[in-house]
C-alpha cells in the first residue's frame, strides 16, 4: 500500500485531480457566474420625469427594464398620470431587466380642510392657505374699519368656514376690508390672560389683526396656552389704526393648528 503513495501512478492521479479542480474553478467563476449575473453589463436608466405614463413605460421597456407604479401624489402644475418621481433615478447604472418604480400624478386632487383666515391680514391669509396647499383667487374689497383684513372667503361661489373641505390647489376667493388712510383709530384691548382663540376674537371685535405669535415653553404650567405679553401693550390713551396688528406672546409649545402664521419659539437658555 505504501508503495502506491510513492509511485508514479499516484502522482499522475493527483495531477489529474488538480487540473480537474482548476478547470472547474475556471468554468464556474469565469464562464457560468458571469453569464448568470450578466457581469459587466449595465444600462443607463432614462429620464422619464414629467412624461405621460404610457410614454414612460414604453421608453423603459425598450431599454430592457421592467416598470412598476409604486405610489401616487398630486401636483396641480402637472398633467394627470405623468411621472413625478422615479427610482432608480435617471442615469443610474443598473443591470438589464431591473425594475424601475414610478410615482404618478393623481387624476383627482385630494381634499384638504380650509384653515381659518377670517380676521387675518391678506398676507397672513395667503401664508396660511399656502401651508395647506391652497391659494388666493380673486381679492375683492368692502368698506370696513378693518383695513386689509379678510372679512369672508369662498370657493366657487360657496362661502366657506374653517374645516370645510376643498380640492388641493383650489384658489380661495377673499373679501377684505378697505378703510386704510381714513385716520380712524381704535383702542388697544388688553389680551393678557386670554387663550389664543380668545385673543384673536377680541382683536376682531376691535378691527385689529394678529401679528407674530411667539411661544415660550418655559412658562408656569397653570398659564400654558395663555397670552402673557403683547406688543403693543394696552396702555391708557394708546391706540392703533384699524387694520393694524398686535403681536402675541403665549406660554406653551407651538401648536400644529397655527401652521401658516408667523410663529417664533423662545428656546431654552
Amino acid at each position: 500500500m505504501l508503495k502506491y503513495f510513492i509511485s508514479k501512478e499516484f502522482f499522475i492521479t493527483l495531477l489529474g485531480l488538480g487540473l480537474l479542480g482548476l478547470l472547474a474553478y475556471l468554468l464556474i467563476f469565469f464562464i457560468f457566474l458571469p453569464s448568470y449575473t450578466r457581469h459587466g453589463e449595465a444600462l443607463l436608466v432614462p429620464d422619464v420625469y414629467e412624461l405621460p405614463w404610457e410614454e414612460a413605460q414604453n421608453i423603459l421597456k425598450q431599454k430592457g427594464l421592467r416598470v412598476e407604479v409604486r405610489d401616487s401624489a398630486y401636483y396641480d402644475d402637472l398633467e394627470p398620470l405623468t411621472v413625478v418621481s422615479q427610482y432608480p433615478v435617471a442615469l443610474s447604472r443598473v443591470k438589464p431587466n431591473r425594475k424601475v418604480y414610478l410615482t404618478l400624478n393623481k387624476r383627482v386632487p385630494p381634499m384638504v380642510k380650509v384653515p381659518d383666515i377670517e380676521g387675518f391680514t391678506l398676507y397672513q391669509a395667503k401664508s396660511r392657505l399656502e401651508s395647506w396647499k391652497l391659494g388666493i383667487g380673486t381679492v375683492s374689497t368692502r368698506p370696513d374699519l378693518a383695513d386689509n383684513v379678510v372679512l369672508e372667503y369662498s370657493y366657487k361661489g360657496r362661502r366657506l368656514s374653517p374645516g370645510q373641505e376643498v380640492p388641493q390647489g383650489a384658489q380661495i376667493n377673499v373679501v377684505i376690508g378697505s378703510n386704510y388712510g381714513s385716520g380712524r383709530s381704535t383702542e388697544i384691548p388688553n389680551l393678557i390672560g386670554l387663550t389664543y382663540e380668545e385673543a384673536v376674537n377680541t382683536l376682531r371685535q376691535y378691527h385689529l389683526g394678529v401679528g407674530s405669535v411667539i411661544y415660550n415653553p418655559n412658562g408656569p404650567p397653570e398659564e400654558e396656552g395663555k397670552v402673557y405679553n403683547q406688543n403693543p401693550r394696552a396702555l391708557p390713551g394708546d391706540s392703533l389704526q384699524v387694520g393694524q396688528s398686535v403681536n402675541l406672546f403665549i406660554y406653551g409649545k407651538e401648536p400644529e393648528q397655527l401652521e401658516g402664521v408667523e410663529i417664533e419659539v423662545i428656546k431654552n437658555n
